[in-house]
């Protein structure tokens, strides 16, 4: 609560200072975006959740800023949390409630999706990105504009605007879809229905998800639904061997499974669509769903046998001091706070290296993949496309240094073999289908006919009764911009029906509620 406070009366020192900086305003040419006096309702709007739409959300919101605005990134990785920051346009597509506003807008995708659901609900601080540099410690100028985080959750630091999750609220029940609550040390309880109903919910877009595998694990290897479900269930699948009988058992085919945390909606997904949960659990057949495999099922675990993580001097407090998992000792299962940690999970385990990341729990942990060669397999948002094989923390190494298309991991076809990947080799996103694939492409053109079903309903929310005045129609417009054909034109996003039917459009809608079959407008 004491950083909380500083926060709170830097903030207030802030606004006393409006009035002698009246004559510039956010974003303008030279000003210092730490600093920046923004418009009643715009500062530290605070959106939480999940990662997947981060790249649509920031095309959104910086195609209504006025040019020279700042975006600033964490100190952690730069995939923790980001910031913009400037003055928004007095032309469309700025709504014209909007024009020439000053915004603080602050993005954070730690822990995922469930964290744009239960702290909403919950009202609850949560940390956030220094964006103010309170104290004193961010670095760099211009683009280059980096900060530390600030705050505690459930503490202290700043508490949600707005949230943003892969799939509606009610999916995140207990015990696989919940949060590691850092305070308690326990899993958070799940919202209670008289918690949820404080909630305005609105279902956006529909956005694929999909297997991505790296380049150790053929081509030829066919993944079915059964198939991948089994890979992460409790007791199943643990070689590459046991999956295709064309990979021989040999070191380096045990099997490596770069996963998300619980309650991130990429994880949440998974237990969706492969397991049924939280859909037919405690149905009239019983409870059907196997848990999910988790870190500490890895044989590499606890290497030295004690029955406590961490060799002699590894308490994960830092990166060098990190817990190790050991991926030479068999089955190993790597639970990664971000989007950006699965990518950089996979591109190590094919190419070699350490990968450190924090887990649930806020600790870090490494796994050192050697020269590589490891098969490993995860899910990702298809928006990753656009981030294919690059590692968070050197976002164009891998470009630079191999090319795009040989980088290590692909996404796969779903009932099928054959590989899905981006064939540009600059900022585009060209999708191109191996020859000889089977089974359903993740296409755009699937995603619309419903043909292809592995694909969530993306839902913002807010607490009803805390937005007011400009911040809800700024909060509503977002949601708005979002879920417009016009802006669902990248290939792994579609706008949700009845919306006018075209390439930008899905013909069929859950209707923001992931349990229901798919509804056909067209």
């Amino acid at each position: 609560m004491i950083r909380n406070t500083t926060y709170l009366a830097v903030g207030f020192a802030l606004a006393a200072m409006t009035g002698q900086a009246a004559a510039q305003s956010c974003g303008d040419t030279g000003y210092n975006a730490y600093t920046c006096p923004t418009s009643a309702g715009y500062d530290q709007f605070y959106i939480t959740g999940a990662t997947a739409p981060n790249n649509f959300i920031e095309s959104t919101l910086t195609s209504w800023f006025e040019p020279g605005f700042t975006k600033i990134i964490d100190n952690v990785d730069g995939a923790q949390y980001y910031a913009l920051v400037g003055k928004l346009k007095s032309v469309a597509p700025v709504p014209a409630a909007h024009f020439g506003k000053s915004v603080r807008l602050i993005k954070r995708s730690t822990g995922g999706s469930v964290y744009g659901v239960n702290p909403v609900a919950r009202d609850e601080f949560l940390a956030v990105l220094d964006a103010k540099n309170t104290l004193g410690t961010c670095t760099g100028t211009g683009t280059a504009r980096v900060c530390p985080v600030l705050g505690v959750d459930g503490a202290s630091g700043l508490k949600p605007t707005m949230g943003v999750s892969d799939v509606n609220p009610e999916l995140f029940k207990s015990p696989y879809n919940v949060e590691f609550d850092l305070q308690t040390q326990q899993p958070v309880q799940q919202l209670s229905s008289a918690e949820t109903a404080t909630l305005t919910i609105k279902a956006a877009n529909v956005l694929s998800m999909g297997i991505v595998a790296t380049s150790s694990v053929p081509a030829t290897t066919a993944f079915t639904r059964a198939v991948y479900g089994d890979l992460l269930r409790q007791g199943g699948y643990a070689d590459w061997s046991q999956v295709d009988p064309a990979i021989a058992p040999a070191a380096g085919t045990q099997l490596v499974v770069c996963r998300r945390v619980p309650g991130s909606g990429t994880q949440t997904s998974y237990n969706w669509f492969f397991h049924g949960f939280p859909c037919t659990a405690g149905s009239v057949v019983g409870n059907d769903f196997n848990s999910p495999k988790r870190m500490s099922d890895s044989f590499g675990y606890d290497p030295d046998g004690d029955g406590v993580r961490g060799l002699p001097g590894e308490t994960g407090a830092s990166a060098a001091t990190a817990f190790t998992l050991d991926p030479t000792a068999g089955l190993t299962v790597v639970e990664n706070s971000t989007s950006g940690n699965v990518r950089d999970c996979l591109e190590k385990a094919q190419n070699g290296g350490v990968h450190t990341f924090r887990d649930e729990e806020g600790k870090f942990v490494k796994v050192d993949f050697g020269a590589g060669g490891y098969g490993a397999i995860g899910v990702l948002s298809l928006d990753s496309l656009n981030n294919r094989n690059k590692s968070p923390a050197a976002p164009n190494a891998c470009d630079a240094v191999n090319g795009k298309t040989v980088c290590g991991w692909s996404f796969r076809t779903l009932d099928g073999t054959g590989t899905y990947t981006d064939s540009d080799s600059g900022t585009g996103v060209v999708p191109v289908l191996s020859g000889g694939a089977t089974g359903i492409a993740p296409s755009k053109a699937n995603l619309n006919s419903g043909a292809y079903q592995f694909a969530v309903e993306l839902t913002f929310q807010y607490r009803t009764s805390k937005l007011a005045g400009l911040t809800k129609t700024f909060a509503d417009d977002i949601i708005a911009a979002v879920s417009a054909p016009a802006f669902n034109t990248s290939d792994w996003v579609s706008a949700l029906p009845p919306q006018a039917l075209g390439a930008n459009t899905t013909k069929g809608t859950r209707g923001g509620n992931m349990c229901k079959p798919l509804e056909f407008f067209y």
